[in-house]
């Protein structure tokens, strides 16, 4: 009987061994089948690729398709430096990045893929994770030469150049911190159209926050600040500045401060770029410097220069705008090839500090409306100014600025049709 009772007993303790045995092996199992799934590698996606720094197993010898090392090469890759021939060819993809800090390859880190107007190539973050492409002061950071790409939720800098050069259409950049470049911080080529920059932070930039050269470009919800002085004797930063043939280009509802920008503003409709620079049409006749580019509905503080400058602008706007502090206000200029025609400036609120002017006014530009803006200025100051000549070559046109400048008196003003329901305080 005791012998019996023992038996029982031996075999319950076995069982009871067993069962937490299988309890304990169940549980592990499940534990690391969830973190598997969490991690996103149950769900296999030869279109999905990670990029991992700081992942242990992480190799450029993976397969990229797993956000953590799996076993054999299935695994992310390791940083920029990958064979890229491991992506798609044909088919749209996703590049997301596991959070570190990536150095470019010598030529930049370089999208030449292609989506399509259903799909998008996408590069972007893992999960919330801080991610920053550095430039490591080679010329480009991100170089865009495919169609239908997004960029987002990076942080892009450090770049000689610019840290972003846009080459082909449909992109959009969004919802980045894009900063340090020594020229631009995001260049638009003339190549370039159907593109959207918004929701970014964009600072630290010795000359343009954003340089467009495109055509079809909106930038929106944007913050540009910062200007720096890198280059010796460089004196000008601006926040936006489109140019070089660029059309139907929308600057609406960003923020731009902390600039310095005495000769040409902050923002700058037009410009002045060397024929090598600048589109032709069909028949080989450059096009104006700027068509249809409109500045409208945004905030601008600490403008250490002017809000704005029309130079060779056809079709152009600046409209319902705040400067809350510039030196001056607006110029209208010809450029090398054509005069500002068209230029619309209304709505606007300005704060002119000391004894700047209100606007510069180049002949023969001609303006269609110019009114209803309310002026914070200490005098009511407008100038008149004989048209620039230009020095010009293929790699850029200097302006020799006229010597002829007057002020304008109020009734010549008013003769123009200028300004009649404009409010000064």
């Amino acid at each position: 009987m005791i012998k019996k009772i023992k038996r029982e007993l031996n075999l319950y303790l076995f069982s009871l061994v067993i069962l937490i045995l299988f309890i304990v092996i169940f549980f592990y199992f499940k534990t690391n089948n969830t973190n598997n799934s969490d991690s996103e590698d149950t769900d296999f996606d030869d279109g999905l690729f990670y990029i991992a720094i700081n992942q242990k197993g992480a190799s450029n010898d993976n397969n990229g398709l797993y956000p953590y090392f799996k076993s054999d090469h299935d695994g992310p890759f390791m940083d920029l430096n990958f064979d890229k021939s491991k992506l798609p060819k044909n088919k749209p993809f996703k590049i997301i990045l596991g959070g570190g800090n990536y150095k470019v390859p010598d030529n930049g880190f370089h999208i030449y893929q292609s989506g399509n107007i259903n799909e998008y190539i996408i590069i972007s973050n893992f999960r919330n994770e801080k991610v920053i492409i550095d430039g490591d002061n080679k010329d480009i950071a991100l170089k865009i030469d495919g169609s239908y790409i997004k960029v987002e939720n990076l942080e892009i800098r450090n770049s000689k150049l610019y840290n972003i050069q846009v080459k082909e259409n449909n992109i959009i950049i969004q919802n980045n911190i894009i900063h340090d470049s020594y020229e631009d911080n995001i260049k638009v080529l003339t190549t370039a159209s159907d593109i959207l920059i918004e929701n970014n932070e964009i600072y630290d930039f010795n000359r343009e926050g954003i340089d467009v050269f495109g055509s079809n470009v909106k930038i929106t919800n944007n913050y540009i600040h910062s200007g720096k002085k890198v280059f010796t004797g460089n004196k000008e930063s601006h926040c936006f500045l489109a140019k070089g043939g660029s059309e139907n280009v929308l600057f609406n509802n960003n923020k731009c401060e902390d600039v310095d920008s005495d000769w040409g503003g902050a923002v700058i409709l037009g410009g002045v770029s060397g024929t090598k620079y600048t589109l032709k049409d069909k028949n080989g006749s450059y096009y104006p410097q700027g068509r249809n580019i409109s500045v409208i509905n945004n905030t601008f503080n600490h403008i250490r220069g002017g809000a704005a400058s029309f130079i060779e602008c056809i079709g152009c706007a600046f409209n319902y705008n705040t400067v809350n502090d510039a030196l001056w206000g607006y110029k209208f200029v010809s450029g090398p090839n054509f005069d500002t025609e068209d230029a619309t400036v209304i709505d606007n609120y300005i704060k002119i500090l000391g004894n700047g002017y209100i606007a510069l006014i180049e002949e023969p530009s001609e303006i269609r409306e110019f009114d209803y803006n309310t002026y914070f200025v200490s005098r009511a100051r407008y100038l008149l100014r004989g048209k620039s000549e230009y020095e010009e070559s293929a790699e850029q046109s200097r302006q020799v600025v006229s010597s002829f400048v007057r002020n304008i008196s109020q009734d010549e003003l008013d003769s123009k049709g200028y300004e009649k329901n404009s409010t000064y305080l």
